[in-house]
Formats: C-alpha cells, sequence, structure tokens
C-alpha cells in the first residue's frame, strides 16, 4: 500500500487534454481520482455531493471561474484542500486564489513529480506556490498602505519569529517539530497564534504577509 493510497482527487479544467494529463500523473502517485470536472458549477455539485480530500482546479474556465469556485468550496468544505493550476503566470491570479482560500498555486509547466509533490505538501498542512509567482511576490515592495511592522509591535515571540522563519522556508509542521525539538501539537498552536497575530487566515498569507511587513529577510 502506498503512502498516498486512499487518497481522493478531483480535477477540473475545461480542457480535455489538461485533464488526462492531470489524470495521469497523479494515478502515477498513487492518488483516486473521483472526479474530472469541466467548470466550475460542475465542480461544486460534484464535490459537495461527493467530497474529495483536493481539487486540483484551472484559474480560467467557462460558467464559473476557478476562483469563484475555491470561494465557494471552501465555505462549503472548509477543510478540503484547493490547488489552483493555470498555464498564465499571472501575480493577480496569485493574488486571488490566496484571498479566495487556497491551498496552493501552479503553473502548468510544473513536471510530474512536481505536482505530485505539491498535492503530498498541501495534505500535510504547509501551502505551495510556483517558483516564479512566489519570488515576485515576496520580491515586492511592502504596501505603503501598509506599514512594516517589527515582531515587538505584533506581539510575537522569539519562538513565534523562529517558526514564521521555517514557513517561510516552506516547513511542514512535522519538520518543524523536528527542526526546533517540540511536538506537532506545539507547533500547530504556535501557527495558530501566529496567523492570529498577522491578521491572516492561511500559512502561505502567514508567509506573503511576513515578507510584506518585513519580518523575515527577502529572498
Amino acid at each position: 500500500m502506498t503512502a498516498t493510497a486512499g487518497i481522493t482527487v478531483a480535477i477540473v479544467d475545461d480542457d480535455p487534454i489538461v485533464r488526462s494529463a492531470l489524470s495521469t500523473y497523479l494515478h502515477s502517485g498513487g492518488f483516486e481520482i473521483v472526479h474530472e470536472l469541466t467548470n466550475g458549477l460542475e465542480a461544486l455539485t460534484a464535490i459537495t455531493d461527493r467530497p474529495v480530500d483536493v481539487v486540483i482546479m484551472d484559474v480560467r474556465m467557462p460558467r464559473l471561474d476557478g476562483i469563484r469556485t475555491t470561494e465557494e468550496l471552501r465555505k462549503r468544505l472548509p477543510g478540503i484542500k484547493i490547488l489552483i493550476i493555470t498555464s498564465f503566470d499571472e501575480d493577480e491570479a496569485v493574488r486571488e486564489a490566496l484571498r479566495a482560500g487556497a491551498n496552493g498555486f501552479l503553473l502548468k509547466d510544473t513536471s510530474p513529480a512536481g505536482l505530485i509533490e505539491a498535492v503530498r505538501t498541501v495534505l500535510r498542512g504547509s501551502s505551495v506556490v510556483s517558483p516564479g509567482p512566489m519570488t515576485r511576490l515576496v520580491a515586492q515592495k511592502p504596501n505603503p498602505k501598509r506599514p512594516v511592522r517589527t515582531a515587538e509591535e505584533l506581539g510575537l515571540s522569539p519562538r513565534e519569529l523562529q517558526i514564521l522563519r521555517l514557513l517561510c522556508e516552506a516547513y511542514s509542521n512535522t519538520e518543524i517539530a523536528e527542526a526546533i525539538v517540540v511536538t506537532e501539537s506545539t507547533v500547530k498552536s504556535h501557527v495558530s497564534a501566529l496567523m492570529g497575530k498577522l491578521q491572516v487566515t492561511s500559512r502561505l498569507k502567514a508567509v506573503v504577509r511576513a515578507y510584506e511587513w518585513g519580518l523575515v529577510d527577502r529572498p
């Protein structure tokens, strides 16, 4: 039995060639493909009726796009993992995906191995963004309407700041626990507190906010 056996996936993309390719890649990784759907409206009906662990979804689709579909799925199924995938390397699409509650954003030129690892990453509770979009997001200057903040102003403890830096290096909860020699439940508590102090609702948003507010050095 593989480590991914029993993990269910839905693929939502209006291009049949892309759906077929994604299905082949994910089957090779041991995932069970439950739905292959062509647009957001189909996805809302099918996935609500038969939920899955992870949704791989295109941004641009007829009838209902991936961003709006993500927002609605997040309301109906708060625990579902959603990876947005697109052929368009657009920073605004990344921002919209994050605001909608996506767990990750991948370009369609991501390798099969990269796709499989991205699914495993979001299942572990971490987030993932393709290198190009992520590099530009964190390289942007801080928003002039949102002043740079310090750890002291936000009430971040030294331990919380240490964990935030590890989050920015894409460490999972398990990896953080091993790195700082604490239990995984302790890490989860710190991450939850961090997100509250940073005023965000996901780990990925916490990473972007950390760079935006100058809490960690930019790569």
